[in-house]
């Protein structure tokens, strides 16, 4: 008798959503903002060709960016409402626990230590990449 894996459903509808558009206006974001800082090569010159003209490129660009600062916007207001009415923990706040999983996993790694780090809902590099997206978007605005 096999038994039926279990899964969960980690994000909602909306964070599924949220994401997408995170991930299509990033996308867009850099393949058109490289090809204009490096037009004088030969791929960043066929890249504008490709999207229609430096003009064109331009608007596509300035496009993903209202998406990706409405996305932000948003993000920042549903997280708001989140913690502040609906008083949800702040499971994406780094703490000590992540460094020392960090460190166990590492050794895990390289077999120093003979079973994986339990973690919380989500791992140290869940964690460290949630806040390098928003480091870098808030950078990119």
């Amino acid at each position: 008798m096999s038994e039926k894996a279990q899964t969960y459903r980690r994000f909602d509808r909306w964070q599924r959503i949220e994401h997408g558009l995170l991930i299509l206006s990033f996308t867009v974001l850099t393949l058109t903002g490289l090809p204009q800082k490096y037009s004088m090569t030969y791929w960043g010159s066929a890249l504008i060709w490709i999207f229609g003209g430096i003009e064109v490129t331009r608007l596509i660009h300035r496009g993903a960016a209202i998406l990706l600062m409405l996305e932000t916007i948003y993000h920042a207001v549903a997280v708001s409402y989140k913690i502040l009415v609906r008083r949800v923990r702040l499971t994406m706040l780094p703490s000590w626990r992540d460094i020392v999983d960090g460190f166990h996993a590492m050794a895990y790694n390289v077999r120093l230590a003979k079973t994986p780090p339990r973690m919380g809902r989500y791992t140290f590099g869940e964690k460290v990449e949630y806040w390098a997206v928003i480091w870098g978007t808030v950078i990119m605005i």
